[in-house]
């Protein structure tokens, strides 16, 4: 799950009533272990001045705690379009009266969001997308190859996984969670894992891992929404899905929409669109995709 603030210090302490901080770095990532079951939350450093970060975190996650505070600017409209664009489950985590948040975020699944004052303390199981987003990729002395990142699929050892954008098949080798060996993860896991069959330079460049057999591809259609305070509603955008931006264009014929990537992807359930080319205090999420 993510935690969503205006400010970096307030996601912290909300996001460490539900874990504990186990890496400060660009994302924040903290963990809170009961027996087999390990929650990973998250929240970013790099917000409001770069909305890229927060939405790579909002997809890689199944649900969201998004705080409200007194003093309301264009960050939290933002945030609410966040939300709104990425369909997951968000809970408002504010003081303010109930009435007056529904009629502030009219329009935003803020409107309906479930208000609270503590984030609550919960044990979901993530859904089976057939991916593993990858954050950093090293060698490792005596080990080998070895890439960071969220299991999005149950992962076993000697399970072949495919590299993109390159394709390449690799083999997972071992795996670990928080410096434990393990045979075998579920979805929604932050694992280290140790591949064979592939060196450093094949994966410096790779964002992801997929099944075989899942389909990945550079172009698709869809219906979505372009948000009535976006800047422009065709173009050049970024698509986040996944935890990954990728580049690309965007085409409409009424509520069809046609998305052209410079990456391939597998194809989302969703696929939140950003404009990062206007200023701060504009809206920079400008919509959603989908497929």
């Amino acid at each position: 799950m993510s935690v969503l603030a205006g400010n970096k210090e307030t996601a912290r302490s909300i996001a460490e009533k539900l874990g504990k901080l186990h890496e400060d770095g660009k994302i924040r990532i903290f963990y809170r272990r009961n027996g087999d079951y390990i929650r990973s939350v998250l929240s970013s450093t790099e917000y409001p001045e770069k909305v890229l970060n927060i939405a790579e975190i909002v997809t890689l996650s199944s649900k969201l705690f998004v705080y409200i505070g007194e003093n309301l600017s264009w960050v939290e409209g933002e945030l609410a379009l966040l939300s709104t664009a990425s369909g997951l489950p968000t809970s408002i985590v504010t003081n303010r009266q109930e009435a007056e948040i529904r009629k502030i975020f009219k329009g935003t699944s803020l409107e309906t969001s479930p208000i609270v004052q503590e984030p609550a303390d919960e044990e979901n199981v993530m859904e089976d997308s057939g991916v593993v987003y990858i954050d950093k990729a090293f060698v490792v002395k005596g080990v080998g190859v070895v890439v960071t990142g969220f299991s999005m699929t149950g992962i076993k050892v000697h399970d072949k996984l495919l590299l993109l954008p390159s394709m390449k098949e690799t083999e997972v080798k071992s795996i670990q969670v928080l410096d434990e060996d393990q045979e075998a993860v579920g979805p929604g896991v932050r694992v280290g894992l140790a591949l064979r069959n592939v060196k450093e330079e094949e994966v410096k460049d790779s964002y992801l891992m997929v099944k075989p057999g899942l389909k990945v591809q550079k172009e698709f259609t869809g219906k979505g929404a372009m948000f009535p305070w976006s800047q422009a509603s065709e173009g050049q955008f970024h698509f986040v899905a996944y935890g990954v931006s990728v580049t690309g264009s965007l085409q409409r014929n009424g509520e069809e929409f046609r998305v052209i990537l410079n990456q391939p992807i597998p194809i989302p359930k969703r696929v939140v669109i950003l404009n990062v080319n206007i200023k701060q205090g504009k809206p920079r999420v400008a919509g959603y995709l989908v497929p």
